[in-house]
């Protein structure tokens, strides 16, 4: 198994930072009918990614308090996705606490991919596939799985 190098290490935070961010906002309160509503309180998240050909990476899990301005925040991001002047989320179908898309990314780094999440007020599950290209013309496959779960209300001195 091959260590990540520079450009792959690059590409998967990039990866990591687009779902993360579409995560939430698909999670949010502007999401489409069927989402639920994402509740303001303290949640734990969990973000595993696999590159195809590397040593597997562990898990990176957070706990944070997500106050209803961060959620408002989140309706924003969610009418316009990050990197928006070169991103677009297609095909966006929901049925039943389950919303699916496609995406394509163009720039620097050209990203292809689908997704689905299925959430409740209190949780959500995600998982993605993602192919990008680099400027050098290498191409990489990303799976993505995040999830979620609401723990409480936001007691003084959680993070």
């Amino acid at each position: 198994m091959n260590s990540l190098n520079r450009t792959t290490q690059h590409a998967l935070g990039a990866s990591i930072g687009l779902i993360a961010t579409m995560a939430a906002a698909v999670a949010g309160a502007a999401a489409p009918p069927g989402m639920g509503n994402f509740r303001e309180g303290l949640w734990e998240m969990t973000i595993r990614a696999e590159v195809p050909g590397t040593k597997p990476m562990p898990p990176i899990s957070l706990k944070k308090c997500i106050s209803a301005k961060e959620i408002q925040d989140l309706q924003a991001k969610a009418s316009r996705p990050p990197g928006s002047d070169q991103c677009k989320v297609f095909d966006q179908r929901t049925q039943g606490s389950t919303t699916s898309w496609k995406m394509e990314c163009t720039g620097r780094m050209k990203i292809t991919g689908d997704g689905s999440v299925t959430s409740s007020g209190d949780s959500y599950a995600m998982q993605s596939t993602m192919v990008m290209t680099t400027a050098e013309g290498k191409t990489m496959q990303v799976k993505n799985e995040l999830t979620g779960k609401r723990l409480g209300d936001c007691k003084p001195g959680s993070p």
